[in-house]
């Protein structure tokens, strides 16, 4: 009897876990929730980190995965090594007091272009002031981020998978 309730308890929750999940990704919101600095190709040479939201999960050659199509993130500044470096110029007070709150300066107008050359699925975009972008996809699978023009990077789009209750249950056993 104690099997039985436990089993049918499972369920319940395996069922509302699923709808929620639906629900979520109908809306948009899939689970990308760390924040990772992703690695640039050794051929990259400007200035900037990209920091894009990711599942936290990396595929079999170490390449962040995102769920979804929706790719968000943010171009940084390379660290400035000191806030002197930014004085003696015009207009460096912002960008002094901006380094100083913060440990880095935010660049605004970034082309960011994400490709999949094979099936020609691109997107382009130019960050905000703030040096956020997002861009939304048609294919998940290898994609590869450009900064102005310059190769940056990989990262595999998934499409988000719904569990359902019984094979959310054949997973615990």
């Amino acid at each position: 009897m104690k099997q039985i309730t436990l089993i049918s308890l499972m369920l319940l929750c395996c069922i509302f876990t699923s709808q929620a999940q639906q629900k979520s990704t109908a809306t948009g919101n899939v689970e990308n929730s760390v924040k990772v600095k992703l690695s640039a190709s050794p051929t990259f040479k400007l200035p900037y980190h990209l920091e894009i939201l990711t599942s936290g999960e990396k595929d079999t050659q170490r390449r962040e995965v995102v769920n979804g199509l929706t790719v968000k993130g943010s171009i940084i500044s390379a660290a400035v090594s000191s806030v002197s470096s930014l004085s003696g110029g015009a207009g460096s007070g912002a960008a002094s007091a901006s380094y100083a709150a913060t440990g880095r300066v935010a660049p605004g107008g970034i082309k960011i272009t994400i490709l999949q050359k094979e099936t020609g699925d691109e997107e382009s975009t130019t960050t905000d002031a703030n040096g956020n972008f997002s861009l939304t996809l048609k294919h998940d699978t290898l994609h590869t981020i450009y900064v102005n023009g310059t190769e940056y990077g990989q990262i595999k789009l998934m499409k988000t998978k719904h569990d359902t209750a019984k094979n959310s249950i054949n997973n615990v056993r």
